[in-house]
């Protein structure tokens, strides 16, 4: 029961006592004490009943609340849940993508290893799944943290076209070295600087504190 309704039934409670006051000075009995005592006992009745009544929304009142409160928190710890799995998923596609481009870009190539082809083939596939998982899911983070993935994503579009064109400047035959040293720099030095940061944002909505 609303304010407006706890102010409308008093006042109508008041109306009801003063009728019968009326009625039993006048039709009943002249004796005022008597009206008074009458009256006084149909006060206090009514009282109690509007207490009662009240009494009542307001447990109403606070189920209700408890009910939205809780449904609340069901559909907040699900929204985390789901962040949590995407953040997850992620950074598993980031960490894939950053040691494609690692084990392609490094100027020390062992024997044994994938061949270049293969390895080259593997960073495209990392790098796409990653960039097509990313957008799809850019709306579970805050502007800040996707501005820093994009800044990721970046630094490793611009390792590539510094590693390819390491090649063109030799038509195909070999790398220019120099233009190699630059695209195993970004991908060494730039990438692991801002996907440290982007991991400290991870840990910090999933709730890991760092101490």
């Amino acid at each position: 029961m609303n304010l407006e309704k706890l102010l409308k039934n008093n006042s109508n409670i008041f109306l009801i006592v003063l009728a019968i006051i009326v009625f039993v000075f006048y039709f009943l009995d002249k004796d005022l004490s008597k009206v008074l005592g009458i009256a006084g006992f149909f006060v206090w009745f009514l009282q109690k009943y509007t207490e009662q009544l009240f009494a009542k929304d307001l447990v109403e009142f606070k189920f209700g609340l408890q009910k939205e409160a809780m449904q609340f928190k069901i559909r907040y710890e699900k929204l985390h849940s789901e962040r949590a799995e995407i953040i997850k998923e992620v950074y598993k596609k980031i960490i894939g993508t950053y040691k494609s481009f690692h084990s392609l870009m490094c100027p020390l190539q062992l024997a044994g290893e994938p061949t270049e082809e293969e390895e080259i083939k593997l960073a495209v596939k990392e790098i796409n799944e990653l960039v097509d998982y990313y957008e799809e899911n850019r709306i579970f983070f805050e502007e800040e943290l996707a501005k820093e993935i994009d800044k990721l994503l970046r630094k490793f579009r611009e390792s590539w076209n510094q590693f390819n064109y390491s090649k063109d400047l030799k038509d195909g035959n070999g790398r220019d070295a120099k233009e190699w040293n630059k695209a195993w720099k970004q991908i060494s030095e730039d990438v692991p600087v801002v996907k440290q940061l982007i991991e400290k944002r991870f840990r910090s909505i999933i709730g890991i504190i760092d101490k």
